[in-house]
């Protein structure tokens, strides 16, 4: 064999060891079995790309996290507050593709604090700074106001993306 030849089958040898691990990274998103989770930060987007397509996506909390479907393969996943939820992705015959933990974190995240203030208790997610966290047992005002932050933040991120669209 000549060395002609030897650099051809190197060449190829490498190709295949790419091309097997691009296949193996796009199943990594296609089945559902794999157990790591998809992170993304809080008020960030991630895109994420599949094999195959999907026609229904279910989200756990949107709350706390958001998907659109960009196209039949592709996601974007936004963060909306700190905290853990799931997606479920289905085909078009209602078969589950994937199902996955979806974690969203705030850039510098150090965890959850409780703040127990007699009978009244608040819930934070901490990293640089301390976010509210939507959390079920805290004080029904302390939700109330929460969420009445997170309906206005949303609204606001509405009305900029379709003011947006017109330009």
């Amino acid at each position: 064999m000549n060395f002609h030849n030897i650099k051809r089958l190197v060449i190829m040898e490498r190709l295949i060891i790419s091309a097997l691990f691009s296949i193996l990274s796009l199943g990594f998103f296609a089945s559902g079995t794999s157990a790591a989770p998809i992170k993304v930060q809080v008020d960030e987007a991630k895109l994420i790309e599949l094999n195959r397509p999907i026609h229904h996506v279910i989200i756990g909390n949107q709350s706390i996290a958001d998907v659109a479907m960009q196209s039949k393969t592709t996601l974007i996943f936004t963060g909306k507050s700190a905290g853990h939820t799931n997606v479920i992705l289905l085909d078009e015959n209602n078969r589950q593709i994937l199902n996955r933990k979806v974690h969203v974190s705030t850039s510098n995240e150090s965890g959850m604090v409780i703040l127990q203030l007699g009978t009244s208790r608040r819930s934070y997610h901490c990293g640089t700074i301390c976010n509210t966290r939507l959390a079920f047992g805290d004080d029904p005002t302390f939700t109330k106001a929460v969420k009445k932050n997170h309906e206005d933040k949303l609204g606001f991120m509405a009305m900029a993306a379709k003011a947006g669209k017109g330009n």
